[in-house]
């Protein structure tokens, strides 16, 4: 469960809101709450782009100096309406976290509210919205009142949200207070990690060309890491896009692998899969076929480890490989991986079964 509180802006926030002084108590009364119950809370602000007066450097566009976020409380920065659209990086955020109920507090109702809460439930959260927690002012159609009754008592109840008093919501948060298990690792995220030859550092925009030379353009080598091939430039750039939007969670670590002598992205390598409550977290990782033999998938992989222990905090670092790819067992057998098992026939791959081995290691042992 997280408090998401959306566009509460210094630009917008004021007398100029339909019931704005009971709007104040009660997104403070929410905020408050939420943090005694150990609920997140989650800020969200709109930017309409340099020039308008409402971006970042303005001061229009910061937040109410009266929903103040608290010294690490997570902001997300939006250029669209909806916060949960994919460049925001708040939904790979949330369903990192594992968050399953959202309340949605804010500005404005028929704007960023409403697109919020129908994008939120399409993505599978719980809405809740609270009475009078959202407002807007009046529009050419309709008057601020008008337009907040209808989507708060017309639009979104039973459709795309629980719409419930404050004393409902309330006790929601008490009822939660303790009830969750925390995240039991950091949300670190990737930072940058040198070893002898390679630097591992977060994936950027300028990369797409040497990635899809090095790597991501060969089948071979994909098919071995079990990707498609791309092949072009813009097919690459939305993969990295992709990543690049997930580094916003803290809790996505993922590495582009740059050899120091070239400057050359010549792979990459990740804990794809993070449990942050177990506390465990899966590596995979790939490299260029130029590069391969050189001992750099071993360099990078215990680079990881190390980070994945010392940094990140898991209890346990798991990986797994084909039993065909003799290369990657030979990484693993010099990484110190103990084997756990095989799970046979787990993935139907070229027209057959096939195999997954698995092997771990736990922390300081």
């Amino acid at each position: 469960m997280v408090l998401l509180v959306i566009d509460t802006q210094s630009g917008i926030t004021d007398e100029r809101l339909f019931g704005f002084r009971e709007l104040e108590k009660n997104i403070k009364t929410l905020i408050r709450a939420s943090r005694d119950a150990g609920v997140e809370v989650v800020y969200v602000r709109h930017d309409d782009g340099p020039g308008t007066g409402f971006s970042m450097g303005d001061a229009a566009f910061e937040i109410y100096e009266g929903f103040a976020p608290a010294e690490g409380e997570k902001i997300f920065d939006k250029t669209v309406n909806s916060a949960f659209y994919p460049t925001t990086g708040l939904t790979a955020y949330l369903k990192s976290k594992n968050v399953k109920t959202v309340i949605a507090v804010g500005l404005q109702t028929d704007y960023c509210i409403d697109a919020t809460i129908k994008s939120g439930f399409d993505n599978g959260f719980e809405m809740i919205v609270p009475e009078y927690c959202n407002s807007t002012r009046s529009n050419p159609y309709m008057d601020a009142k008008t337009t907040y009754e209808f989507y708060n008592k017309n639009m979104w109840p039973g459709r795309y949200a629980k719409c419930l008093t404050v004393e409902e919501t309330l006790q929601l948060l008490r009822d939660y207070k303790g009830r969750e298990n925390p995240a039991r690792i950091r949300a670190c995220g990737t930072q940058v990690v040198e070893t002898e030859r390679l630097l591992l550092r977060q994936f950027c925009t300028d990369d797409v060309m040497s990635v899809l030379k090095n790597w991501a353009g060969d089948e071979y080598v994909q098919g071995m890491y079990g990707e498609p091939a791309y092949k072009t430039p813009e097919e690459v750039q939305k993969l990295l896009e992709k990543y690049i939007i997930g580094y916003s969670s803290g809790f996505t670590y993922r590495w582009a692998v740059i050899e120091k002598e070239s400057g050359e992205c010549i792979g990459q390598i990740a804990y794809f899969l993070v449990d942050p409550r177990n506390s465990w977290g899966e590596i995979e990782y790939c490299i260029g076929a130029a590069y391969q033999g050189k001992g750099y998938a071993t360099e990078a992989t215990k680079a990881v480890i190390d980070y994945g222990f010392r940094k990140i905090g898991f209890n346990k670092v798991q990986i797994c490989v084909r039993p065909s790819n003799t290369r990657s067992k030979r990484v693993i057998e010099k990484c110190g991986f103990e084997y756990e098992g095989t799970l046979r026939d787990y993935f139907f791959i070229n027209g057959e079964y096939e195999g997954r081995m698995y092997y771990s290691l736990l922390a300081g042992r």
